[in-house]
């Protein structure tokens, strides 16, 4: 999304408003850093939640259909009401006793109906760029010189024109949220091993393909989508473990301390509490100190 940095001082005509509004979003989020921190945060999430990546093995937004789209933005905006604790009004956010009403877009614009540009009323502009993994969060008076398109819309929504960015007052502007959990992995190849095997010989296999990749658990968790309980894989004593130990490969799972201190003296030291690695000795000093920990045959 390409943005125009907003040129509203204290003596542009929509200042007063916006600057209110920005003032009663930002106390109620802790403030403009505590809401540059948090939005990024809100904005994967929500994008999560409509992909699913878990059961559906979808991780990127074209694999969604256009009214799937639309949810991210319904999401969102439950999430930011949340965090604010605004009640809905007439519009979709009512602030420090203004209706706001909220529009979320993951292409370049945004569709504004008539029912909020009529009145030149305020609107709180999200936009999601998942290319880049940027989030932009601004506030709008919908007037309609800022305004274009409607031609031919049954609705009659319009987005906002090329002059009309530079009368948004943004608060948050072009920050970055998270990639993707699944973000590097051959997903065609994931989405096979997700339909062949057991549990534990995929598991197994995963890691035979990924050895060194750092993953979240819930990578793990999408693979074995139809296991009930899918870290027990994970582990020895019936998991792939025990399928890979003679092959010198172990897994190594955040969520234990001895697994944490063997995969800092691999050269993984930052291995956190939700992240799993499948590792391999490279020198003798490390097989010898694998199997000692009794990872490996």
């Amino acid at each position: 999304m390409r943005v125009i940095r907003s040129q509203l001082t204290d003596t542009h005509p929509d200042y007063p408003a916006l600057s209110a509004l920005r003032g009663e979003i930002a106390a109620r989020a802790g403030g403009l850093d505590a809401l540059t921190a948090r939005f990024p945060e809100l904005v994967r999430d929500a994008v999560d939640f409509v992909l699913d990546p878990v059961r559906t093995a979808r991780t990127r937004l074209h694999e969604l259909d256009n009214v799937e789209k639309t949810f991210i933005g319904l999401k969102l905006e439950h999430f930011v009401r949340d965090l604010l604790d605004v009640p809905k009004g007439l519009r979709d956010l009512e602030i420090n006793g203004m209706d706001v009403d909220i529009k979320n877009t993951v292409g370049s614009n945004w569709s504004i109906p008539q029912e909020t540009y009529r009145g030149s009323e305020p609107c709180l502009l999200m936009a999601v760029d998942e290319v880049a993994h940027l989030c932009f969060l601004g506030l709008i008076i919908a007037k309609p010189e800022y305004l274009h398109g409607g031609a031919g819309n049954r609705d009659t929504k319009k987005g906002v024109s090329a002059t009309g960015f530079a009368n948004i007052l943004w608060l948050v502007n072009s920050a970055a949220f998270r990639p993707s959990r699944f973000n590097g992995l051959n997903m065609d190849r994931f989405r096979e091993l997700r339909k062949t095997l057991a549990g534990s010989e995929r598991v197994a296999q995963f890691c035979r393909e990924n050895l060194r990749r750092v993953v979240h658990r819930d990578v793990m968790q999408a693979l074995l989508f139809d296991q009930y309980d899918y870290m027990k894989r994970l582990r020895a004593n019936g998991g792939a473990p025990d399928i890979l130990y003679r092959e010198k490969i172990a897994i190594l799972i955040g969520t234990y301390v001895n697994d944490r201190v063997v995969a800092a003296r691999l050269d993984f030291p930052d291995l956190k509490r939700d992240e799993v690695v499948a590792v391999t000795p490279r020198s003798m000093v490390e097989e010898a100190m694998m199997r000692k920990e009794g990872l490996i045959a």
